[in-house]
């Protein structure tokens, strides 16, 4: 007969033995989900197609810096193209293209410094890079296009000329700053301007100095006014806001309400780095932030992301479509399928301020095959398929 210490040696000899083969099951099972969340979280190539109920088509993405590790270690290893792979088919099937250009474009050692903490830069090759995938105009006029004094506003200026891409917000004087750029697609005249309320010291541009177009209303109010009367469709880029603050400011609503007042019919808003809501004002819409969209910021705030499309269709109505994204290693990415509606629903919420179980019934806004959409109001000189003499 087995003593005590005997039966419990035994005992131990068993339980070591199930002990390890459970831990090969659990390694396995580790194994296993590892794997499948990762092909799960995959993103697909994405699938557009052009809209036959749409006559024009404007995307508006947010901020964009190719500097830093964007630059060091992504353009360096796949190419400026490579950071829009996933989002490339939605500006090809786009009339209009625009966003925030967040660094000036520098090409040589020398420049001297502006009087603060961050500096970014980037190269000539992203403004090329940026009219290869589709972009149209980019704003100019934020906290940091004078990172690199007056020479390096200068050469961003023209490193967009030689590519063919359309700035708005900048100037080597004030009269250039505030310029609107008039642009005719599909025989619809778009006008766009770009202002900052966001002003390091000596970035403001006057008659005598190059610098960035204030947000300031006897600046921007006649501009906004005059666009209004020579163009079919008005769209205002504001650099504003707190940093990392997903609330949109009465200082925001206030201005943003003023610009549509004036004659504008899209705001696009960035800066925070983060989302902010939107919101449909009379006749316009107001995207307080679109977030960032290329970046390389780490907090998963900075790297929610959106892409917008603005649809004048065939039939006078208007439509709004919001893209979510998640931004990784510089990539905007789709948030597509089930793996990824949790991520989906935070963008949503922020966007809409409408949580997914409340006001089922009466939501302004409809979720469409992993996007939002609202019908809004078409701006008065585009109802009746009205289109300007190309």
């Amino acid at each position: 007969m087995l003593t005590y210490r005997q039966r419990f040696q035994r005992y131990l000899k068993r339980e070591k033995k199930k002990a390890v083969f459970h831990s090969y099951i659990a390694l396995f099972l580790i194994i296993v989900l590892m794997t499948g969340w990762t092909v799960l979280d995959r993103v697909k190539a994405v699938s557009v197609r052009e809209d036959p109920d749409s006559r024009l088509t404007v995307t508006l993405v947010g901020d964009m810096m190719f500097g830093r590790h964007i630059e060091d270690v992504i353009v360096k290893n796949y190419g400026y193209e490579y950071l829009f792979h996933y989002v490339r088919p939605y500006f090809q099937y786009s009339d209009y293209v625009t966003g925030n250009f967040e660094n000036p474009i520098v090409n040589r050692r020398g420049y001297p410094k502006a009087d603060k903490f961050i500096h970014l830069s980037t190269k000539p090759e992203a403004a090329k890079a940026l009219k290869k995938v589709g972009f149209s105009t980019v704003n100019l006029a934020n906290n940091h296009m004078k990172d690199y004094g007056k020479q390096g506003l200068l050469d961003t200026l023209k490193a967009f000329r030689d590519a063919g891409v359309e700035t708005v917000g900048a100037g080597s004087h004030l009269d250039e700053a505030v310029e609107v750029v008039y642009q005719t697609v599909n025989g619809i005249k778009i006008a766009t301007l770009g202002f900052s309320d966001v002003m390091p010291v000596d970035f403001r541009a006057t008659h005598q100095r190059s610098g960035i177009a204030p947000a300031d209303p006897d600046v921007w109010f006649p501009q906004v006014a005059k666009a209004k009367q020579n163009a079919d469709l008005v769209i205002v880029h504001m650099h504003w806001g707190l940093e990392y603050d997903s609330r949109n400011h009465p200082r925001q609503r206030d201005l943003g309400h003023a610009l549509i007042d004036a004659g504008a019919d899209l705001v696009v808003g960035h800066h925070p780095h983060v989302l902010e809501p939107v919101e449909v004002y009379k006749n316009g819409v107001i995207f307080y932030s679109l977030g960032n969209f290329v970046f390389d910021q780490g907090w998963t705030r900075t790297r929610e992301s959106v892409l917008v499309q603005y649809k004048v269709l065939n039939n006078d109505t208007a439509r709004l479509e919001i893209y979510p994204l998640m931004i990784r290693e510089g990539q905007p990415r789709p948030l597509l399928g089930w793996s990824q509606v949790y991520r989906r629903e935070r963008v949503f919420m922020q966007m809409t301020q409408e949580r997914i179980y409340s006001n089922l019934w009466n939501r302004t806004w409809k979720r469409e095959n992993n996007i939002l959409v609202r019908t809004v109001p078409l701006p008065p000189g585009l109802k009746g398929g009205k289109k300007v003499e190309q």
